[in-house]
């Protein structure tokens, strides 16, 4: 016999040897898979082959935890749409104070933070040589008076031509002129205070040398203060003269109060908005110029909305809904929305005064999800009524036998 036969031999032989193994295995009920001997095979209903068993009540099923959830009720209120915008505090007047002259500061007669009146000599450059041609005018100028009273004399009794009295006169008015041109060179070396206010910078020391033009000090008039800021032409069309506006500083928890004092008539083409300067009227001094501020205008306002927390809003791209709770249970709703504040949304569309919402546990809710209202009698909102108060009975709650 060839080597192929030999192997198809050996080959066959293993296989008839495997299966009955496995027939033996079988018969004896030790097949991987199979019930053993005596063992009742499982029915698909619960019961076992061979026998009955008592049927199951439903007990046993797994109980479905209410979700807790807090809810508001939707009622009408007041609400207003604002815009907002950010700016600092500027003052009525500040301007810089400089040397009309060159010189050397003889004295500085004021610090940074005094209060100043219109006219007060702040600083004073030295100013001898000043002094002195002063001096000489007023006295060339009661020379040239003197001078003038003789020659007016004199040709009254027609001692003088009246040519020589129209000189003395021009000598006299020349005197005076000069006089004036001494006097505002001295004035020149003295930095006065051209209104009242407050100092907010000194840069000036005795003996420091200034040239023309220099800045010596800042002066402010701080009352009263304004705001200037830039809206979209839209927004400022809704915007009126006179209008209070709330301006918070960035210093301060407190806002306080300005009105809109002008509307720039055109429109900066550079940012396609329009300047509304506000007056501020800050008595207790909790805006400092330079400060930031964040301002806050009306620009609709609707007395009667219906509203609901901004809360209880579901937004899914452009769609907005709410869950509105009814008995146990929920229902997702779809929403149309108005106005817009701080804390509340008016409700358009979709709802109904009287109505509950849910503001908080949202994330886990659907249609026909069961709810537990942790704030229930805060808000006055009950799952069932009680029998026996003259009402229909209870309401019956999504999953029996849950409570």
């Amino acid at each position: 016999m060839t080597t192929r036969g030999r192997r198809w031999l050996g080959a066959l032989g293993v296989v008839l040897m495997l299966g009955g193994l496995g027939a033996g295995l079988y018969l004896t009920g030790n097949l991987p898979g199979t019930p053993a001997a005596g063992q009742a095979v499982a029915d698909t209903t619960g019961g076992a082959s061979g026998g009955s068993a008592p049927q199951g009540d439903g007990r046993d099923a797994v109980e479905v935890m209410p979700v807790p959830v807090e809810l508001a009720r939707v009622e009408g209120r007041g609400i207003a749409a604002y815009y907002r915008a950010a700016s600092v505090v500027e003052a009525d007047r500040l301007v810089e104070l400089v040397a009309k002259r060159a010189g050397r500061v003889h004295v500085v007669n004021v610090e940074e933070g005094d209060w100043v009146e219109a006219g007060q000599v702040l600083a004073e450059l030295e100013n001898d040589r000043e002094r002195i041609q002063l001096r000489k005018a007023d006295l060339t100028v009661v020379d040239r008076k003197r001078q003038l009273d003789r020659s007016r004399s004199m040709l009254s009794e027609e001692l003088i031509s009246h040519q020589e009295f129209d000189d003395q006169e021009s000598a006299f008015k020349m005197a005076q002129a000069e006089r004036d041109l001494a006097s505002i060179s001295l004035e020149d070396t003295r930095i006065r205070a051209p209104f009242a206010g407050q100092l907010t910078e000194r840069r000036v020391v005795p003996g420091q040398q200034l040239a023309v033009g220099a800045s010596a000090f800042t002066l402010g008039d701080f009352s009263p203060l304004r705001v200037r800021v830039h809206l979209p032409e839209a927004i400022a069309r809704k915007v009126f003269p006179q209008q209070r506006v709330l301006v918070a500083p960035e210093s301060s928890d407190e806002a306080l109060e300005a009105v809109v004092e002008r509307i720039a008539p055109v429109v900066d083409p550079a940012t396609s908005t329009v300047r509304l300067t506000l007056l501020l009227d800050d008595t207790r001094g909790a805006a400092l110029v330079g400060g930031f501020v964040k301002v806050r205008i009306t620009t609709d306002q609707h007395h009667d909305a219906l509203a609901i927390p901004k809360l209880a809003l579901v937004e899914e791209r452009a769609l907005r809904s709410v869950f509105v709770a009814a008995a146990d249970t929920v229902r997702k709703v779809e929403i149309k929305t108005g106005l817009y504040d701080e804390t509340h949304v008016e409700v358009l569309d979709g709802l109904f005064a009287g109505d509950y919402v849910v503001t908080m546990g949202q994330g886990g809710l659907r249609t026909g999800t069961v709810i537990k209202a942790l704030n229930g009698e805060e808000v006055a909102y009950r799952t069932a009524r009680e029998p026996g108060e003259g009402e229909p009975a209870a309401v019956t709650t999504a999953l029996a036998g849950s409570k």
